[in-house]
């Protein structure tokens, strides 16, 4: 199984302002696969491009000159492997460039007396980001830029 939905902001090298975004539903047979948090449906799959057409997608638009930051690296980057993979490109053009932000905005927390659990929705509360309600990739990804902001500037 892999991502239904991906989503990307580009940021400002300088002033991590938002440059450009890509969002994409993914191709995936959900048949027998439980209910997600997501509220994506098999209907809003169902003509979304494959998982290799959307890695062009995402290689053509941003290239590999990016950092790759993400709120759960180890499960964002693992999935964003798999669509530059499947694309037919060689995924090792992005490896010394993973920015896992989760374990960063818990030090960061921790340093300021943050005594909750490493737990997104508590750690994003202390940022002062809303309660999400489904998942949406680029929500996320807009969320997870907020906080590098916050942390960084």
């Amino acid at each position: 199984m892999g991502p239904k939905q991906v989503g990307l902001v580009l940021l400002d090298k300088e002033t991590l302002d938002e440059k450009d975004v890509f969002s994409s539903y993914i191709y995936f047979d959900m048949q027998g696969v439980p209910s997600m948090k997501s509220g994506i449906t098999q209907e809003m799959l169902d003509n979304a491009p494959s998982r290799g057409d959307v890695g062009k997608m995402i290689h053509s638009r941003f290239g590999s000159d990016v950092f790759l930051g993400a709120f759960v690296g180890g499960i964002d980057f693992h999935h964003f492997d798999t669509l530059i993979s499947e694309a037919g490109l060689d995924t090792k053009m992005y490896d010394y460039h993973h920015l896992d932000i989760w374990p960063i905005a818990y030090v960061h927390l921790l340093k300021q007396g943050y005594s909750g659990k490493i737990n997104s929705d508590q750690i994003f509360a202390e940022f002062g980001i809303p309660q999400r309600g489904h998942h949406d990739a680029l929500e996320d990804a807009r969320i997870a830029a907020d906080i590098l902001r916050k942390i960084v500037l």
